[in-house]
């Protein structure tokens, strides 16, 4: 175990043999760490933080620090669970739960990066990437895989979906279906190609999901009755797994509803779209 002399731990963390903590970090009431971690220059883990093992928290992360919310308390139990393999880059930030016995919960292999920001309560899978300068309101529910560009703005209760990629600049106020593209406050513009064949989905599994995009998003229909359709399609065969999240993300029920596709193709800017 390596704690530089100026860092502060308090007596009641429980501490890993083999971490690091380097200068003037602070590990505070409460915390828990796994084998591994490494807590660089200035790095924060407020009350109740409980990590996983193999984490990097860079320069001046703030990791489980009370909510930004007016009037909490901040003697209020609630806490942060991290897992493992994650980094959290310079200035990000997480916070931990608004009320006694909730937690803010990070999965395995995420990327957080410079100065973006994770509020009170979410809840994010494995192997997600949110980029500089965005922002992740409380409450939101994030998937496995997800791509979050730079400077992006999620509303509060918002689900995002498996394998989704929401680009730069873009505002979110409805959930984001999985394997889809989002842009431009909220517009669903194609399958995220690069990413599914990045993550080995097949071309057959991508083709269909094209075509299950065209049917929800690009034909006008109600989405209940686009869901009853792209359903049919598949009756008396087996329908590919991807195919069969996407139409039970879509159908469930949703706080904030489910972004859509454009009214008409002059909506789509010239360099938007999927590829195949």
């Amino acid at each position: 175990m390596t704690i530089h002399p100026t860092a502060f731990v308090h007596p009641s963390a429980q501490l890993h043999e083999n971490i690091e903590v380097g200068p003037h970090a602070h590990i505070s009431e409460g915390c828990v760490l796994g084998e591994g971690n490494v807590l660089m220059q200035g790095a924060i883990l407020g009350p109740n933080t409980h990590v996983g093992t193999g984490n990097i928290f860079h320069f001046h992360a703030v990791i489980g620090h009370d909510p930004q919310f007016v009037g909490f308390d901040p003697k209020t139990k609630s806490g942060t669970r991290i897992g493992n393999n994650n980094q959290f880059r310079e200035f990000s930030q997480v916070h931990r739960g608004l009320k006694d016995g909730l937690f803010t919960r990070i999965g395995n292999n995420n990327y957080i990066m410079t100065t973006s920001h994770v509020a009170h309560d979410c809840v994010l899978g494995d192997h997600n990437i949110i980029v500089n300068y965005s922002g992740i309101s409380g409450h939101v529910e994030m998937e496995d895989r997800c791509f979050i560009s730079g400077h992006v703005g999620v509303h509060q209760f918002c689900r995002i979906g498996t394998l989704s990629m929401i680009g730069g600049r873009t505002g979110i106020s409805k959930d984001v279906p999985p394997y889809m593209i989002v842009k431009h406050y909220g517009m669903v513009l194609g399958i995220n190609s690069v990413g599914l064949r990045r993550a080995g989905v097949s071309l057959e599994a991508r083709m269909a999901l094209k075509s299950a995009y065209k049917t929800l998003f690009r034909s006008g229909l109600a989405l209940s009755r686009a869901i009853e359709l792209a359903r049919e399609e598949w009756q008396g065969r087996e329908m590919p797994k991807e195919v069969a999240h996407l139409l039970d993300f879509c159908a469930a029920k949703s706080r904030r509803g489910i972004s859509r596709g454009p009214r008409n193709d002059s909506d789509i800017p010239a360099d938007d779209g999927d590829e195949e």
